[in-house]
């Protein structure tokens, strides 16, 4: 493939790369989407999957899975694509390895440990950032607290509480209060539906998307880019444009499976100052509802000593799930996944710590869970060479990253994806479709000024 008249290209075709190429597209230019993978989604991947024959799929989540609050970012496209969604309702239980019952304020004192956080940080004269861990000791949170807060802070933004910014979670839940991101909502087709509207609207505007191309290397200088790699069948390509929108993941930038020729030495220099955070989550499908005879409308559950700490299910809020039951573990955090990466001596050992975890919960042989058990599905994102890594997080000391990445070099080079967010919702879809636009709308109007980080007044 040899491209001269594009006006863009996208290396990308996850939320940020199709948010900008239909912008774009729709805006009158010339834009290819270059993707590595065979299909667009990046991190969002959901898989279909057939309980049994003649049966009706169902939509299961290997990547993100959670619309978070109302960020307008996605409601606008969600609205516009007419998808239906249903938010999570439910309660959430607690595990203490004997006893499951709903959580109780001491287990609940993380979302405390956190509102305090902010007072505390924004007394602090001279004002600094430090990491969570680092928090926790200076501000002398009672341990037990202190440990449950870390729990929860690297569960959610599968972070390390030794790396993550404390000033970052803090401004991350002021983004998130802005738009009301303790309610939690699912697409109801698959949230495939979301990026598989985007790039209806890319293509009927003109657009051209390439999949099965990773791309290798990218040379440029001033309105001049070459993007170049080989196809999976070993077909080499080279595609041209006077400007192109970048959005690998950070873990492919940190790992420089792209090599830039010359560097864009300052957002390298910022890039790798970011974390990129590492989670496993495991869904599986059985023939029966079999934890709501001792967990009464469960939503979320957490056992922080289980293997596989962290539970969810919304088949108790009708109508959001329909067919056999599912449920889904998920791990996250370096301490938690080391811990679990001990446990699994066999490739098939994953399936079974989760099963082993919901017999330790429920009470259940986990030869009674194996019979019930329909099937099982997992994609692991750290070993995957296209994300390597979940999400991002903002290591202390890293606040003014995003906006350097987000500046745009020699009007010829704009980086995109949620771990260039400006608005201080890192890690989320909400946060790569928002930088998607925003690096389109740079690239369409140059003369207006780039955007300071955490300047937004606005998700995972």
């Amino acid at each position: 493939m040899h491209r001269e008249s594009l006006d863009v290209v996208i290396v990308g075709a996850g939320a940020a790369g199709l948010a900008a190429g239909r912008l774009l597209a729709e805006s009158g230019k010339r834009v290819g989407i270059i993707e590595a993978r065979g299909r667009i989604g990046g991190r969002i991947h959901t898989l279909q999957a057939q309980p049994a024959a003649g049966a009706d799929s169902v939509a299961i989540e290997l990547g993100a899975e959670f619309v978070h609050g109302l960020p307008p970012a996605s409601w606008s496209l969600i609205l516009e694509a007419q998808l239906a969604t249903s938010e999570l309702h439910g309660s959430l239980f607690c595990f203490d390895g004997k006893h499951l019952e709903p959580c109780d304020v001491r287990q609940r004192d993380s979302f405390r440990v956190l509102q305090q956080m902010a007072d505390w940080l924004d007394r602090r004269v001279p004002a600094s950032d430090l990491t969570f861990a680092g928090y926790l000791r200076n501000a002398r949170v009672e341990p037990a607290a202190a440990d449950r807060a870390a729990a929860y802070v690297e569960g959610f933004n599968a972070a390390d509480r030794n790396i993550i910014s404390a000033t970052a979670l803090v401004r991350q839940q002021r983004a998130e209060d802005r738009v009301e991101g303790d309610r939690i909502f699912h697409i109801r087709a698959g949230y495939h539906a979301l990026p598989s509207y985007l790039a209806a609207c890319f293509s009927r505007a003109g657009g051209a998307l390439f999949l099965d191309h990773p791309v290798r290397k990218i040379t440029w200088t001033p309105r001049s880019v070459s993007v170049q790699g080989s196809t999976m069948n070993g077909q080499e390509f080279c595609v041209r444009a006077p400007q192109a929108i970048i959005t690998l993941p950070l873990g492919v930038l940190q790992a420089n499976c792209v090599t830039f020729d010359p560097v864009p030495a300052e957002a390298a220099r910022q890039w790798q100052t970011l974390a990129m955070g590492q989670a496993t989550r495991l869904t599986l499908l059985f023939d029966r509802c079999f934890w709501s005879e001792r967990a009464e409308n469960l939503s979320f559950l957490l056992a922080p000593g289980e293997l596989i700490p962290t539970w969810w299910t919304d088949h108790l809020n009708p109508p959001a799930m329909t067919g056999p039951p599912t449920i889904t573990g998920w791990c996250a955090g370096a301490r938690n996944l080391a811990r679990l990466q001990e446990a699994l001596p066999t490739p098939g050992g994953l399936e079974r710590a989760a099963l082993q975890s919901l017999a330790n919960i429920f009470a259940i042989p986990i030869q009674t869970l194996q019979h019930w058990m329909i099937s099982a599905h997992h994609h692991d994102w750290q070993f995957d060479e296209y994300s390597r890594g979940a999400y991002s997080y903002v290591a202390a000391g890293a606040l003014q990253a995003a906006g350097v990445i987000s500046t745009p070099v020699a009007d010829t080079l704009y980086f995109a994806g949620e771990h260039c967010d400006i608005e201080d919702q890192w890690g989320t879809v909400h946060a790569a479709l928002g930088s998607g636009l925003r690096a389109a709308r740079q690239l369409l109007e140059p003369a207006v000024p780039p955007p300071v980080a955490g300047g937004g007044t606005a998700n995972r």
